[in-house]
């Protein structure tokens, strides 16, 4: 499956889930993921603490 910056369908996404369909990405949704990339790029390489990023959710939100 070719993931396009056009919605998933649930069907699609049960197609992975349960069916361990392939995924790869359009080279249209790469670009568009570089900036948020960089983001969290920075954010590893200064060691910030960013829920969900570098630490865990919920629960877990004070574990690194």
């Amino acid at each position: 499956m070719l993931l396009s910056p056009a919605p998933l369908r649930p069907a699609q996404v049960l197609l992975v889930a349960r069916e361990g369909e392939p995924v790869d990405l359009d080279p249209s949704v790469r670009d568009a993921m570089g900036p948020a990339r960089r983001v969290v790029e920075h954010a590893l390489a200064a060691r910030d603490v960013v829920y969900g990023v570098t630490t865990g959710f919920g629960a877990l939100a004070d574990t690194i």
